[in-house]
């Protein structure tokens, strides 16, 4: 009687060897057979940037309102004081004439480095 249940056993435990092999086998090859297959990427060209900085630059002599703004340490209201200021004196000579305008600061001009321009 024991090598009866042994034998039982013995063979469930070959059924269940033998299905968890199936099933690892089918994983597999729906794994590998849905699969996206790789592409070759066509390498990236990139745009040519060349003259871009003329466009990002923020010229004192020519921007407006909106523009001002995105100099750091210049809101609405010291855009306007720029703006009027440049009416009332003409155009900026260089990007440092700027802090000749009240409530502008030679450290608040500093930080514009890179950023801003005079035509």
């Amino acid at each position: 009687m024991r090598e009866t249940r042994l034998l039982v056993l013995q063979k469930k435990e070959k059924l269940f060897l033998a299905l968890s092999l199936a099933a690892v086998v089918l994983c597999t090859v729906l794994a590998f057979g849905f699969a996206v297959p790789l592409q070759a990427a066509e390498p990236q060209v990139l745009p040519d940037t060349t003259g871009l900085e003329q466009y990002m630059l923020v010229d004192l002599n020519t921007a407006d309102l909106s523009a001002l703004c995105t100099l750091p340490g210049v809101g609405e209201k010291r855009a306007q004081t720029i703006l009027d200021y440049r009416t009332q004196n003409g155009p900026f000579e260089r990007v440092e004439d700027a802090a000749n305008v009240p409530g502008l600061t030679q450290t608040i001009v500093d930080s514009w480095a890179g950023m801003a321009t005079v035509s």
